[in-house]
């Protein structure tokens, strides 16, 4: 019984018909600023009095004990004790019977007039900037810096995050009860905010403006709510006044602080919402500090890994040739010392070693200045009219003796031309690109090309039986020095992806992957004709392009 009555947040005395004090937890002792006594008289602890909430000067006729005693139920009033010292703290809280006028218990919580004062909120705003200014993770810092305001500030509260493109989520949450903590835990489980749901998010996401509202109602409540159960656990919560404040970084609503207060609390005050927007303030600068910082960390380690790779990869290339010209070189310079004429197949097949390696090494560093490109914002474009199904079909021919090594099905398929206007080396690359990888990732299997018109989009698509990607590695294989594969079985800058879906877009139009690991990749390409004749749209009974 002890045990119990320490683990709540609320002050409980039980007494027995005579007055005897069976149990006085700590939080009663705070509240009526005396140690656990032994009686109560007329209901009242020593050296306290009962008194009206709104008028101290006035004594209570009789206590919420003694009502209670007489067999009547208080539900949640406001009462106010004169204590020992002379001050007057005002109660909230509950009394009944038990065992047929056997005893009574009242449970009470303090409602403070002035929740903080100025030295309060000052002392608060410290605490919070040393926990913001911890090296944690963002979302662990979450939790104890509402543990700050709860009860300090609100009676429950709970802390959204939801950054631009990501779903908003409660990372925190926390309720002064704790029976209704529990509820308010498995409410946020159950019933998470859904965005494309119109009650699910409040309407400060949109508005990045402070909401305060002075008492809920259930019909307001109601209305926020999904079903009947949602219902049910939002008003078993006991909430009343709200006050919600955005959390804005760099002009976007990144997450939400919601503070309420239960029954009988008193609304929040000016000075209070201005705290609050300052916290919000504070804690919307950490947070977007600690993303920058990852993500600086990211790129300096996408940096250093890409450094790796590219050395790697510009010196593959750089060997051979070294060796290939130095041999040839040695070739020459003994046969013009012995007077012998140069073999010319075998100085034709080592320059053809020389050509494909010095290919590999353009391409490389033509990727690189692409990326520049890119990021300087000088990525060019001449449009002219062509036929995405010749491009394709003239790229496909290209590749026909990589695939014959490699012993892969090469397929074609486009019944009719697909006019457009593109820049035909920006088109070339990206479907080079493309098509090299679903070779390179093929393992062999049949690799196949579509080209079709639908309206004014042109789709290409290639689709390999090949390795696959693995989900969690698809969001990102279009990003910057991304790769899905081990660097040491498959060459390459992880930049060809970047470029091209860097490409597409400049064009207006969009490349997705779909995938699943060991049963291969589909990539679908999508652009937009541009500006040509109706008639082109839909040439009437056009060839299928050879494959």
């Amino acid at each position: 019984m002890h045990l119990l009555a320490e683990q709540t947040g609320d002050g409980l005395i039980l007494v027995d018909a005579r007055g005897h004090v069976l149990a006085f937890n700590t939080e009663a002792g705070r509240q009526f600023l005396i140690s656990s006594p032994r009686m109560l008289e007329r209901g009242a602890p020593p050296g306290c009095a009962w008194v009206r909430a709104d008028e101290p000067s006035i004594p209570l006729e009789l206590s919420p004990l003694e009502r209670a005693l007489a067999g009547e139920v208080v539900r949640e009033e406001r009462w106010g004790v004169r204590r020992p010292d002379g001050t007057v703290a005002v109660l909230r809280g509950s009394a009944w019977s038990y065992g047929e006028g056997a005893g009574v218990l009242l449970r009470a919580r303090e409602e403070r007039t002035s929740r903080l004062d100025v030295a309060g909120g000052a002392r608060l705003l410290a605490e919070a900037g040393a926990l913001l200014g911890m090296e944690l993770d963002t979302e662990a810092r979450m939790e104890p810096l509402l543990r700050l305001l709860v009860p300090t500030l609100a009676d429950a509260g709970v802390l959204f995050l939801g950054p631009a493109g990501e779903p908003v989520r409660p990372v925190a949450a926390l309720h002064a009860e704790p029976e209704r903590h529990v509820l308010l835990v498995e409410m946020l489980r159950r019933f998470p905010p859904d965005g494309l749901e119109p009650r699910g998010l409040p309407s400060l996401f949109l508005t990045g403006r402070t909401e305060r509202v002075e008492a809920l109602t259930h019909a307001q409540q109601v209305a926020s709510t999904r079903d009947a159960e949602h219902a049910r656990l939002l008003l078993s919560l006991g909430l009343r006044g709200y006050l919600g404040v955005p959390l804005v970084a760099r002009g976007r609503v990144i997450g939400a602080l919601m503070l309420f207060r239960t029954e009988g609390a008193r609304a929040f005050s000016d000075e209070e919402e201005r705290l609050a927007e300052e916290l919000a303030r504070r804690t919307a600068l950490s947070l977007d500090n600690a993303r920058l910082l990852r993500e600086a960390r990211e790129a300096v380690r996408l940096r250093d890994e890409f450094l790796g790779i590219a050395s790697h990869e510009l010196k593959t290339p750089l060997t051979p040739l070294h060796l290939k010209v130095q041999l040839l070189q040695r070739q020459v310079d003994l046969l013009a010392a012995h007077g012998k004429p140069v073999n010319a197949e075998r100085v034709s097949e080592t320059l053809d070693v020389v050509q494909r390696q010095v290919r590999k090494l353009t391409s490389l560093v033509d990727n690189l200045l692409d990326v520049s490109r890119i990021t300087a914002g000088r990525l060019k474009l001449e449009l002219e009219e062509m036929d995405l199904a010749s491009v394709a079909a003239e790229i496909v021919y290209r590749f026909a003796p990589s695939a014959m090594q490699l012993r892969c099905s090469l397929e074609m398929y486009a019944p009719v031309p697909v006019l457009g206007r593109w820049d035909r080396l920006r088109l070339e690359q990206v479907v080079t690109n493309l098509l090299s990888n679903a070779l390179k990732y093929g393992a062999g299997q049949p690799v196949r090309l579509s080209v079709e018109a639908e309206g004014r989009t042109a789709r290409l698509t290639v689709q390999d039986g090949g390795i696959g990607i693995a989900p969690v590695d698809l969001p990102r294989i279009f990003e910057r020095f991304e790769r899905a594969v081990s660097d040491r079985h498959y060459g390459g800058l992880g930049l060809g992806l970047y470029i091209t879906r860097q490409i597409v877009e400049a064009f207006g139009g969009s490349v997705r992957a779909s995938s699943e690991l060991g049963r291969g990749s589909t990539f679908v390409l999508e652009l937009p004709r541009g500006d040509i004749p109706d008639e082109c749209l839909s040439p009437p009974g056009a060839p299928e392009v050879p494959a």
